[in-house]
């Protein structure tokens, strides 16, 4: 069973989530306010749209990394479940073969 309390790569995606959201909303607000401060805000609006566009691809790319290490882990717990099956079904029935007595 997926367990939210041992899933490490989870957290670390999270917070690495957080730290590009918040390191975005920090040099956007920056840029800006150096614009709006200069009174030439639109000067600033191509390191803005590059600091975005930085921060997007930075976030999909930690989301899909994630996706992929979930599926990575998922498959192989799918593998430990077939092999303990089938070494369950190598084994021998402790009580014996059930059969039936004629009457």
């Amino acid at each position: 069973m997926f367990s939210f309390k041992k899933d490490k790569t989870g957290f670390f995606s999270a917070l690495s989530l957080i730290i590009v959201a918040s390191a975005t909303v920090i040099a956007t607000g920056i840029l800006l306010a150096q614009g709006i401060r200069e009174g030439n805000w639109e000067y600033y609006s191509v390191p803005i749209k590059i600091v975005l566009a930085v921060s997007w691809i930075a976030c999909m790319t930690i989301v899909l990394v994630r996706i992929g290490v979930f599926a990575v882990q998922r498959g192989n717990k799918k593998i430990q479940e077939l092999q303990s099956g089938e070494k369950q079904a190598h084994q021998p029935d402790p009580q014996g073969p059930d059969l039936e007595q004629p009457k």
